[in-house]
């Protein structure tokens, strides 16, 4: 009737965060620089690490549902603080210490991956000003009304004859 399964888990999450925050954290410095292939290699760094929390979040659903019902409660939209009041006195402490651990590197990570994507989206708006800038304008295409001078073959005689 222990938690133990849960901490686990809780204790692997927090690892894959902090692996994702380093990696967060090395993509502002890659995009300040603006060293694209340099951005590319850490996206590909990353992914296993995506891949493996996917898998982590789905370990820790299950060791959840296995604790709710060891103590016959039901599963459904169970809250840490249900399943951390549920635990044995002793792991209680344990188990709100990395929850709060977690819901901290999850929000550096947010934090982080929001001005990445900031700093990403100011870089494209500054290329595509500078395209803009180095691109000539195209000529404007208007309807003008033509001048005399356009049409004239030499004489002032119009094409009907108005003394006739």
């Amino acid at each position: 009737m222990s938690a133990k399964a849960v901490i686990a888990v809780l204790a692997d999450l927090i690892k894959v965060h902090k692996e994702l925050n380093q990696i967060a954290v090395e993509k502002t410095e890659v995009v300040k620089k603006g060293e694209m292939a340099a951005l590319d290699m850490l996206i590909k760094k990353e992914s296993p690490f995506i891949h493996h929390l996917g898998k982590l979040e789905e370990k820790r659903v299950l060791a959840v549902e296995q604790f709710i019902n060891e103590k016959g409660l039901v599963t459904e939209d169970v809250t840490m603080k249900q399943l951390i009041e549920r635990a044995p006195q002793e792991e209680q402490t344990l188990l709100l210490k990395l929850y709060r651990a977690l819901l901290s590197e999850i929000d550096i990570l947010k934090k982080n991956n929001q001005l990445n994507q900031q700093l990403i989206e100011d870089s494209l708006r500054f290329v595509n000003l500078s395209l803009d800038l180095l691109t000539p304008e195209p000529e404007e295409v208007t309807y003008q009304r033509p001048t005399k001078n356009q049409y004239e073959t030499g004489s002032s005689r119009s094409i009907f004859d108005s003394k006739a």
